[in-house]
């Protein structure tokens, strides 16, 4: 009879397993990689276009060129292409990031050959119609005249602008006169640019057979080739000299905050330390900002740090709101916490806490083919394979007190970090 007075005993997780990437190409190029996993008969297809902010030569034609897929292909209308992906119960994302776009389609795979044409359609041969776009263009004008009211959302665009400078694509937010420019002709000659079979990736995961890959090889082969090779050149970085900026929202009862650097990036043999350094500070529910400034000090709802990272640059940044009396005592707080780590050994429950932490986190990044899928395809973008995560296992399973300490001496200097405040002057 099980003894329910006795809890399981506990175990270590000692290695990762990583599920094997089947991977060819196409007749024009593109690579394929099939992750076939699951029991369950659903799919998943990833397309990726190296078509992100980064590439623009006109404020917001990526992401306008991602959204306008949907709305109108090969003479469809968006009516008749969402009655579709309803009709086959298939979901249809797409996204627009820094670097890249990102096309994604869920679908059961009974339906998998009924739908895959569409979807090629979408990609190849987008309409732009005007109506849709004037409409989408307003809708997405109107919710950023919201977002201009919002003091997080400034404070993480002067952030930005800060870290990067007002000129380089990662500093450079969007702007309502932005809208006023935008045509449909933008979007054209950046589809035909960069939704090409050189710039082209695609993932197919889930419980995949022969002739699905096949579906995909004969259908995506109709995307086109460009004879002109498209080169990135990352623009430089200008930060600012002034490390605060205080930007004034009249009316605004709460303070947004963003306090952050520039760190290592992912080639360097310390990103998966800072990593982990990270975590202590304000990567989880009971780190160090947490338990302090939320618990203790009650200064505000809720205050995290994470590290960003794009293939060609990181950087960290603590993010809060807070009541505008307790911004001083607040920001003060957040750098007594990095002087506590460049200072302090953290003691071993701590250690092991984070530790446990980590390691449920990378054991939840592969735990159904989806989000396997997910992982590979944000290792695909960002030029990596499945040994990143061998590498930061490693140091997640061995870090010590002395190297986080070490690294809080490196990357937690005052003098660094840049503060950004937005919200009304007391």
């Amino acid at each position: 009879m099980l003894d329910r007075s006795t809890p399981p005993p506990i175990k270590e997780v000692e290695t990762l397993t990583f599920p094997e990437v089947d991977s060819c190409c196409l007749p024009n190029g593109i690579p394929l990689y099939i992750i076939d996993r699951g029991d369950q008969e659903l799919s998943r297809v990833d397309i990726l276009f190296s078509a992100g902010k980064v590439q623009e030569r006109q404020p917001l034609t990526a992401k306008f060129t991602a959204a306008m897929l949907r709305e109108g292909a090969s003479g469809l209308s968006s009516a008749y292409i969402a009655e579709k992906l309803d009709y086959y119960g298939a979901t249809l994302q797409t996204l627009a990031t820094q670097r890249n776009t990102y096309i994604t389609l869920y679908s059961a795979n009974r339906y998998f050959f009924d739908i895959l044409p569409l979807l090629c359609k979408l990609v190849v041969s987008p309409d732009f119609p005007e109506e849709e776009f004037r409409t989408l263009k307003e809708r997405n004008r109107q919710a950023l005249s919201v977002d201009l009211m919002k003091v997080n959302v400034l404070a993480s665009r002067i952030f930005s602008e800060q870290l990067f400078g007002a000129e380089n694509p990662y500093g450079k937010s969007e702007q309502l006169a932005d809208y006023d420019t935008l045509t449909t002709a933008h979007l054209r000659e950046f589809h035909s640019r960069y939704y090409t079979a050189e710039q082209c990736r695609i993932v197919l995961s889930g419980r995949i057979t022969p002739e699905m890959k096949a579906a995909v090889k004969e259908t995506f082969a109709a995307v086109p080739s460009r004879s002109e090779s498209e080169r990135f050149l990352f623009p430089a970085i200008h930060s600012s000299n002034e490390h605060y900026r205080f930007v004034e929202k009249a009316g605004a009862l709460q303070a947004g905050i963003r306090v952050g650097r520039l760190v290592v990036g992912r080639d360097h043999p310390d990103h998966h330390i800072l990593r982990v350094l990270n975590t202590v500070l304000g990567g989880y529910f009971g780190s160090r900002l947490m338990s302090n400034i939320r618990e203790e000090k009650g200064y505000t709802y809720g205050i995290q740090s994470s590290v960003v990272t794009y293939p060609d640059v990181s950087y960290l940044v603590v993010q809060t709101q807070a009541a505008t009396s307790y911004v001083k005592p607040l920001i003060d707080e957040i750098f007594n916490e990095f002087s506590r780590l460049r200072n302090e050994l953290v003691e071993p429950d701590e250690l092991r806490m984070v530790r446990n932490y980590m390691t449920g986190e990378m054991l939840r990044l592969f735990d159904s083919p989806f989000s396997v899928a997910e992982v590979f395809v944000t290792l695909l973008a960002n030029g990596l394979d499945f040994s990143y995560y061998n590498e930061r296992f490693g140091v997640i399973r061995s870090f010590t007190a002395e190297q986080l300490q070490a690294a809080a001496r490196c990357y937690l200097n005052k003098e660094n970090f840049y503060v950004v405040v937005a919200g009304q002057e007391k």
